[in-house]
């Protein structure tokens, strides 16, 4: 058995770590998206 406030803090941190790729493809993408979008509605 372990502690639950443990389970508790290691799932948020897992959650946690799940988001970094996430953010990060954000970040590298945000160019390409608004390029993109402005080229949606231009048209």
């Amino acid at each position: 058995m372990m502690n639950l406030e443990f389970v508790w803090n290691f799932s948020g941190l897992m959650n946690g770590m799940m988001d970094l790729p996430n953010l990060i493809g954000l970040l590298l993408l945000s160019k390409v998206v608004k390029e993109e979008t402005d080229r949606y509605f231009k048209n």
